[in-house]
């Protein structure tokens, strides 16, 4: 548990001296400072106990995959709004099976333009999505456009 810690400590830090662009002993300092806090909190209001389910080596490059995908995604959204958007609410289904890693789905999707998450019940994504009127409205159509390339990268951070 005391190397997890040490490498979430050092990962906030890193994220600190980024979101600050600036690397200095001040920055570093209070990026341990802002860190600690931050694990803090996190180990008293967070249940890290009951995440048996990650394999956080996989998962690490996660965000950084995430970032990609939310620019691909708005570029996207550029072309369906001069092609003609459509809003359609569609259900599509995970292969996830941590409760963890499902909702990291569900939260990712939301974040990516052109789709909000309206329900998350077990197997079950229902979100409202914006495509152009030649896209077909169906779940499979949706299930490629918006969660697939996430969720397959997310397979890989569970553990068998």
């Amino acid at each position: 548990m005391v190397k997890y810690k040490f490498f979430v400590l050092l990962a906030l830090m890193v994220a600190w001296i980024m979101l600050m662009e600036e690397l200095s002993l001040s920055s570093v300092i209070m990026g341990f400072l802002v860190a600690m806090l931050c694990i803090y909190f996190g180990n008293k209001f967070l249940p890290y106990k009951d995440v048996k389910d990650v394999n956080f080596a996989n998962f690490a490059t996660y965000p950084f995959f995430l970032i990609g995908q939310i620019y691909a995604a708005g570029f996207s959204v550029i072309k369906t709004i001069l092609k003609g958007p459509v809003v359609d609410i569609v259900t599509v289904k995970t292969q996830l099976k941590s409760d963890t890693l499902r909702v990291v789905l569900a939260d990712s999707i939301t974040l990516t333009p052109g789709s909000i998450l309206l329900d998350l019940d077990n197997r079950d994504i229902t979100l409202l999505w914006i495509r152009d009127k030649y896209t077909p409205g169906d779940s499979n159509t949706a299930d490629k456009m918006l969660k697939y390339k996430l969720e397959q990268r997310l397979i890989k951070a569970e553990k068998k």
